[in-house]
């Protein structure tokens, strides 16, 4: 589409809305003018034709006043990196990274980086800057992913060998690492709310406020809140309430920032738990004033607010509840990956040995916020500052040894004591669970040479006592996994929603320690076919369970493993591809493999037992059965020696071993229990 470029200001293109939304950018966008990218927002012009541009973007586009030219709509790729030219920067890579997020830039452009200091207002300044690189090239949207350096940081990560290194990401880059999900969601309502236009009166959507986002301290909430703003091209009006603590001063803060932003605004109002007091002092009266907030909110076109809150349940149900807020996102701790990003930014800067193990050191933090890990940063940095040393793994390691993670209350799991060698035979089933969580956790490239994603769900299931969840633990320390095993009905829960955030809740935990298998034992309790339980309850698990699998919040690594004894019961949209997609059958054993057990076994065995034809004789029987025998042959055996008594005292270290004969009389009595309950 044609425009006739006209004079206007920096930094953003102005045009009339009705030519926006021919070009599919109702409420403005990024468009491609002359060599450049320019994000145009709607606007006031003479004429229709007209763009309004400022002088710099003129001469980052090469155009002139006065010049008709073709605009067409741009869709950006999020830039890796984006280099500045070398020059006296007054800021860090963190305070530059925020100030363009939500740009587009293109390498040659000059961009103005605007630096202010709420404590001393006379040195506010303007900083004008070219971009040196982008990549992906030549053109780039700077995002929450983007890591913003001078070409002299680049030259400096430069080896001997001439070979350029990565540049580290910035706190603020790890701590978003892995929410991409949550940071595309968080915008999009964002830049619908404050869109130019007023779009959810003009599409007769029902009045929002904003989205209410819960997560434990230090997981990224402000982080994924100011990227999601200037992904939106929105201003962040930022209100601490650490040190608030009665409601009326909670109103002088709130009452300003509702009435006089001026949009694109967003809003976010942190740590709304301490407002709470002790026991919920002001509960009732920091719900008044939220709901009066939340209603001002949504009557200011352009302007958002985000509430941040350690967990839902701390805010009032009236707020938590309110149609304001239809939208809440939950945030994990850290994962795997995250806090691999949060040392390496870290530890940037300090002096570290070459060989540092990023991964060992993420490994070993199941539980920290990124504050933890930069504690731990600090605790290692003054155990080597004094003897000018550098910081190794080992003291990395010793340092979070010494650190108290604070998401390190909720459990993370166990570690299973024995691995495959304990697992008689199964060796088809071996190989399958091997293949499905050891190697992508152990080895994920050979899957990414393959062009292929691992499988996230496993689901076995046979008859009871088949060995399910015996090899299931036994896999997780072959996997050196966390294990987080849970009985079907142990998620269930009258109350509404409650279920639900258990849900949520054992997924958060798993993340903090993953690597990790996360076991649902009678996994058709938990989740059985919808509609056809009178309890609702279950319903709303399957579908909390679809969305954590379905990677809303990014799995990390963390594989599911479920059990149960009548797979026809599970809830088929768990069963397909891409949720428990890989399915193995766990049958009654075999004679090899019953006697694969025996075998294995710390049962002492007579001389007179023949494994082969025990063996025979235990047809039917599945692996848990057969282990009852033998605990009931070896009992027989103590109660004929007469244990506790004064026989027992004439046995000296005599051996004690279980014969034919007591296996005989177990298997006999096995026999009739069985019956008896069949």
């Amino acid at each position: 589409m044609r425009f006739v470029v006209r004079s206007g200001s920096d930094p953003f293109g102005r045009a009339d809305p009705t030519m926006l939304r021919a070009m599919g950018l109702p409420g403005g966008g990024v468009a491609t003018v002359g060599n450049t990218n320019v994000l145009i927002r709607p606007g006031e012009v003479a004429v229709t034709n007209t763009l309004l541009l400022g002088p710099r973007t003129m001469g980052n586009a090469e155009v002139s006043e006065g010049q008709s030219i073709e605009v067409k709509r741009s869709l950006l790729p999020q830039a890796q990196q984006v280099v500045l030219a070398s020059g006296d920067l007054p800021l860090d890579a963190r305070h530059v990274a925020r100030a363009l997020q939500g740009i587009p830039v293109t390498v040659g452009d000059r961009v103005v980086i605007n630096t202010s200091y709420a404590d001393d207002p006379e040195h506010d300044q303007r900083i004008e800057v070219r971009i040196e690189s982008v990549e992906p090239g030549p053109s780039g949207l700077v995002g929450s992913g983007t890591m913003v350096a001078t070409q002299a940081d680049v030259d400096a990560a430069t080896s001997d060998e001439g070979t350029t290194g990565p540049v580290a990401p910035t706190t603020a880059q790890a701590l978003l690492a892995g929410l991409d999900v949550e940071l595309d969601t968080l915008s999009g309502w964002l830049a619908l709310l404050t869109s130019a236009g007023n779009l959810p009166k003009t599409w007769g959507l029902p009045k929002v406020a904003g989205v209410l986002i819960e997560g434990p301290s230090g997981v990224g909430k402000a982080e994924l809140v100011t990227a999601a703003a200037a992904a939106a091209g929105a201003k962040l009006e930022e209100i601490s309430l650490n040190l608030v603590f009665k409601p009326e001063r909670l109103l002088d803060r709130l009452e300003p920032a509702a009435k006089n932003s001026e949009p694109p605004t967003v809003i976010y109002l942190d740590h709304l738990e301490a407002m709470a007091g002790p026991d919920g002092m002001f509960r009732s009266q920091v719900g008044a004033i939220l709901r009066w907030f939340l209603d001002a909110v949504a009557e200011r076109p352009g302007v958002a607010t985000v509430l941040g809150v350690s967990s839902r349940s701390a805010l009032d149900e009236s707020v938590a509840a309110s149609p304001l807020l239809p939208r809440s996102l939950s945030i994990p701790p850290p994962d795997l990956k995250r806090r691999r990003m949060l040392f390496e930014a870290s530890l940037a800067k300090v002096p570290t040995a070459k060989d540092i193990d990023y991964d060992r050191l993420a490994a070993k933090s199941a539980g920290f916020s990124g504050a933890d890990v930069l504690a731990a940063v600090v605790h290692a940095s003054a155990k080597v500052v004094r003897n000018d040393g550098v910081v190794s793994t080992e003291i990395a390691i010793e340092a979070i040894g010494e650190t108290t993670p604070s998401l390190g209350s909720v459990s993370l799991g166990d570690m299973p004591s024995y691995g495959f060698g304990k697992v008689a035979n199964l060796d088809e089933v071996k190989q399958r669970l091997t293949e499905a969580v050891i190697w992508p956790i152990q080895d994920p490239k050979r899957f990414e040479r393959m062009g292929i994603d691992p499988p996230r769900g496993i689901l076995l299931y046979g008859p009871p006592g088949t060995g399910k969840t015996y090899v299931t633990r036994a896999l997780a320390h072959e996997a050196g996994a966390a294990f987080f095993a849970v009985k079907g009905a142990e998620l269930l829960d009258k109350f509404v929603g409650e279920s639900e955030r258990g849900v949520r809740e054992l997924f958060n935990r798993a993340r903090a320690a993953a690597p990790s298998i996360i076991f649902f034992d009678e996994f058709d309790a938990l989740a059985p076919v919808r509609g056809n339980s009178t309890n609702n309850v279950t319903d709303s698990v399957v579908a909390a369970l679809l969305t954590e699998i379905d990677g809303v919040s990014d799995l990390g690594d963390v594989v599911i493993v479920a059990a149960t004894n009548r797979k026809d019961l599970v809830d088929p949209a768990l069963l397909r591809g891409g949720r428990l997609e890989t399915h193995i059958l766990l049958d009654l054993p075999v004679k090899e493999s019953r006697l694969a057990l025996l075998e294995i076994s710390d049962v002492p065995l007579a001389d007179d037992v023949d494994l082969d034809r025990l063996a025979d004789v235990t047809e039917g029987l599945s692996f848990a059965d057969l282990t009852s025998l033998l605990r009931e042959a070896a009992l027989n055996v103590l109660r004929k020696t007469g244990i506790g008594t004064e026989a027992d005292a004439s046995l000296g270290d005599r051996e004690l071993v279980v014969t034919w004969s007591d296996l005989e009389q177990a298997l006999s009595r096995f026999r009739k229990e069985t019956e008896r309950v069949l």
